[in-house]
């Protein structure tokens, strides 16, 4: 990949102007570099200069179809991925568009939100893949005094040195996972080779056979040349499969194959592939659950679970707050060029009493927002935590937050904000982040959504 690890470059080709501005301007607005192009043509001039990771393609151009120029800019770089945009879509054509190489496909008219989900989605399996080499021998800590984290710290030792076996790790979003997944691949012997990191729940079903598994050329249209798979990647190392509760069925049953034979066939290969690579999953999902309600392999989940690692919540574990304190210190400090040497004790006070639904991922990126702020030699407060007590909604199962009116005034209209965001964080969590779906869900009008996001921020 030519563009660098944290650009985001777009191409659009489609010859209608209004929509190149539109589709520009909107990337723009969300962080994207973009150019756009009228033909094809103009696009392959523009691609030896500017780079782009996407192509979003318009199926509908003056001289072409989009559909048959796919092969055309996946023969000018192999590595540029192309989103097909069309109004005129069906089931059909979005399967023969992924068959040729395509990497997703959007109806119009579109949703930039929906582009901008998809694109990130793509452009970060990329970096994915561009930053395996940087993963070989990367060692990291587990900080903690608790008995928990004293707990994770000698089952991480145990699980390194067998490094045959497979592990389950679960624990809630943002609880250090990937943490404990890569010191145990760090402790074993083999910390020489890859850990190759895969985001079960990150990568369309139809690409996840040739994303894990490689492809042969020829396979389908598009696959100019013979390209290794994620695992095999992963040869005499160790494969992470994170969120793999999010794993399809279709995609379970392959995965069995190779934790059974330690054998997979690329797609369009006709031999088999052994490789030696030791299998860690991460999930904080209920599987037991996922067993029952037949989302989940239950042969595949006892073969997964042979031995648990299971990391509790930063809420149950309150005393390792200051210890991971005094490592995002040290490590904002270097990343800043500061010399910040402790914690504003009353801001210390309110990291101690917060709620961290977040976890430790919450707590670093409060840590990154609070340095970007601070003057002095004293981290103080620059964001607002908001301490709340959970109660159990008996209809929903779901929490919600209820202050105590004994304990003094509130605000009305602050509280019934925060619930209104409630309610739009789990319509946009249900909907895949596609705004007009999530507005739908709630009753009101696309519009009248991004009104009340826009204030939020």
């Amino acid at each position: 990949m030519k563009a660098g690890m944290n650009m985001k470059k777009v191409l659009i080709v489609d010859d209608e102007f209004l929509i190149r501005f539109t589709l520009e301007e909107g990337l723009k607005d969300r962080g994207y570099e973009t150019q756009s192009a009228e033909t094809v043509k103009d696009a392959l001039e523009k691609m030896k200069t500017f780079h782009p990771q996407v192509i979003l393609l318009d199926n509908r151009l003056q001289d072409s179809l989009g559909i048959d120029e796919i092969s055309t800019f996946r023969s000018a770089d192999e590595e540029v991925q192309v989103i097909l945009m069309t109004a005129y879509g069906s089931v059909a054509q979005a399967v023969e568009a992924t068959k040729r190489g395509a990497y997703d496909y959007i109806l119009k008219p579109f949703d930039i939100d929906e582009i901008d989900r998809i694109a990130s989605r793509c452009i970060g399996q990329m970096q994915d893949r561009e930053s395996l080499e940087f993963l070989k021998g990367k060692t990291q800590e587990f900080i903690g005094v608790s008995d928990a984290a004293m707990r994770i710290r000698r089952h991480i030792g145990l699980l390194g040195k067998n490094s045959t076996v497979n592990v389950l790790i679960r624990g809630e979003t943002g609880t250090g996972k990937e943490v404990a997944a890569s010191l145990i691949h760090a402790c074993s012997d083999r910390r020489d080779h890859l850990m190759v990191r895969i985001n079960c729940g990150a990568i369309p079903e139809h690409l996840m056979e040739s994303e894990l598994f490689g492809y042969e050329r020829g396979a389908f249209a598009g696959a100019m040349k013979t390209k290794k798979g994620l695992i095999e990647l992963a040869a005499g190392g160790t494969v992470f499969l994170d969120e793999i509760g999010e794993l399809p069925l279709s995609m379970q049953t392959k995965i069995l194959t190779f934790l059974d034979h330690k054998k997979f066939k690329r797609v369009g290969g006709l031999e088999d592939i052994e490789v030696d690579a030791r299998v860690i999953a991460a999930t904080n999902r209920n599987l037991e659950h996922a067993v029952k309600q037949g989302e989940f392999r239950e042969d595949l989940f006892y073969r997964i679970n042979v031995m648990e690692l299971v990391i509790p919540p930063l809420r149950d574990r309150r005393e390792d707050i200051p210890a991971l304190c005094d490592y995002y210190l040290k490590y904002y400090n270097g990343m800043f060029g500061k010399n910040i040497t402790h914690v504003d004790p009353d801001f210390m006070r309110e990291l101690l009493l917060y709620d961290w639904k977040g976890n430790v991922r919450e707590l670093k990126n409060i840590f990154e927002r609070c340095f970007l702020f601070c003057q002095g030699d004293v981290l103080e407060k620059h964001v607002e935590l908001k301490r709340v007590d959970w109660k159990d909604d008996t209809r929903t199962g779901e929490p919600f937050a209820l202050k105590d009116l004994r304990k003094g005034p509130i605000s009305l209209d602050q509280e019934v904000s925060m619930l209104e965001q409630i309610y739009m964080d789990q319509a946009l969590k249900l909907c895949g982040n596609n705004v007009t779906k999530a507005a739908a869900l709630l009753g009101i009008t696309r519009f009248s959504m991004k009104r009340r996001l826009d204030k939020e921020d």
